[in-house]
Formats: C-alpha cells, structure tokens, sequence
C-alpha cells in the first residue's frame, strides 16, 4: 500500500469515528481504486466495515473532502456512486464560497 493510501486511509477512520458520523473507527477499511473527475478533482474510492461481519460500505477521500453517506459498497456501481458523493461535496463547498462572498 502506497503512503498516499495509506494516509487517506487513516483519514477516512479518523472521520468515521467522530460521533456524528459512524461513532467509532470502522472494523476494516479498504482501498479500492482511485479517479480524477473532468475539473481534475482526485478522488481515493474506499470500502469499509462497521464491524468484522457488517455490511461493506462506500466512502471516499477527496481534495473536495472525506465522505460517506453509509450506502452499502457495490463494485459494478462504485464509479457511479463515489462520483456522486464527489458532485455533492463540491456543490457544498460552492454554496459556502457563495455564501461567504456575499456576506
């Protein structure tokens, strides 16, 4: 595992852990494969579990942000799915730059 793995791995725990997300660090979390969106966003694809015999679920590490909406991991659709999760991050991150230049 390569150290920008390996770090964004640690990332994707560390947010899964806080209360208001998965409340603890996750039983396994595991890289899948990585993309750059057309505006050039890399984005990090990982699947995860809540415990050792949970559910694999979708999380990603992103310049845009670390994410998961707790959505049940699916390899044929794991593109699709993270890409989307992307799209919202960088919608949010829109809308706050927005808000700030209005202020």
């Amino acid at each position: 595992m390569t150290e920008p793995i390996k770090e964004a791995s640690e990332e994707l725990a560390q947010w899964l852990s806080y209360p208001t997300e998965l409340g603890c660090r996750p039983a396994k979390v595991e890289f899948t494969t990585e993309f750059d969106d057309p505006d050039g966003i890399h984005c990090m694809i990982f699947r995860f579990q809540k415990t050792l015999l949970g559910k694999w679920l979708l999380g990603i590490v992103s310049e845009s942000g670390t994410f998961s909406e707790m959505q049940e991991y699916h390899k044929e659709s794991e593109l699709e799915d993270a890409t989307r999760i992307l799209e919202m991050l960088k919608a949010y991150w829109k809308q706050q730059a927005d808000s700030l230049e209005e202020s």
